[in-house]
């Protein structure tokens, strides 16, 4: 329970008998718990009912596929952060936003990236923002940095993002990476070399389209290799490091 200042005397305090909603609304509130004002497709994304939730999104509209509980996250983010990669597909196949920011400005994105490096692959090549950060400043590549995930770090890199996995005080790596020189030096070599004009290309023309309507680049009348390569589908978590520098 909290302090509160009174602007009565102590006599006025010790002759007034408080009635008990006045002593219940001075308690301390907790926080809702994590799935307040969860819709049926946010249970059902966290659960991994699939069958569940293609019923639901066959009557969802987009107002109802995006919505958000209590803490600002959408069913999309909940399916992230439980890894239900079906349902993740599912979703963004029916218009989820992969850049949906909850209330700390995280998205589903940095759900997954130390956790579930397939889901994330997913939701990089649907169009997630790979540099945006959360409230407190941290990006995606920072986390994966912080979680020792190189195959999360490669991808991150080829996709575009900026390098930010070393702190911004110090410029150090996290310990995680410390012993991973070769590695670091990779990332650092990429850094400083421009991007090829073939991924130069790849990364405006998914800019100029736009992160909501990737998905209409498979209707395009173009060969189905340029189809994948605009998709990120080249893109994997067992990539060595000389196929990356190849790329």
């Amino acid at each position: 329970m909290g302090f509160y200042i009174s602007s009565m005397s102590g006599t006025e305090l010790k002759n007034t008998r408080f009635q008990p909603e006045t002593l219940q609304e001075r308690q301390y509130q907790t926080a809702p718990n994590y799935n307040y004002k969860w819709t049926d497709l946010h249970c059902e994304a966290s659960r991994g009912n699939i069958e569940r939730l293609q019923a639901l999104l066959r009557i969802a509209g987009e107002d109802q596929i995006n919505q958000k509980d209590y803490y600002g996250k959408s069913p999309l983010y909940w399916a992230a952060y439980k890894g239900q990669r079906a349902c993740i597909e599912l979703l963004l196949e029916h218009g989820a936003d992969a850049n949906s920011q909850c209330k700390h400005g995280a998205t589903p994105l940095h759900a997954v990236i130390g956790l579930f490096p397939d889901c994330a692959l997913l939701l990089i090549q649907n169009g997630a923002d790979v540099d945006l950060p959360d409230n407190w400043g941290v990006t995606p590549m920072y986390l994966a940095a912080c979680s020792g995930q190189l195959d999360c770090l490669r991808m991150l890199v080829l996709s575009g993002a900026k390098i930010t996995y070393r702190n911004k005080n110090t410029g150090e790596a996290p310990k995680q990476l410390a012993s991973k020189t070769t590695f670091l030096s990779w990332i650092d070599g990429y850094q400083k070399n421009p991007l090829s004009l073939k991924q130069t290309c790849r990364l405006k023309i998914r800019e100029l389209i736009g992160y909501r309507k990737l998905h209409a680049i498979r209707t395009l009348d173009v060969p189905q290799s340029l189809k994948s390569y605009l998709m990120f589908e080249d893109l994997t978590l067992c990539i060595s490091a000389s196929e990356v520098i190849s790329l």
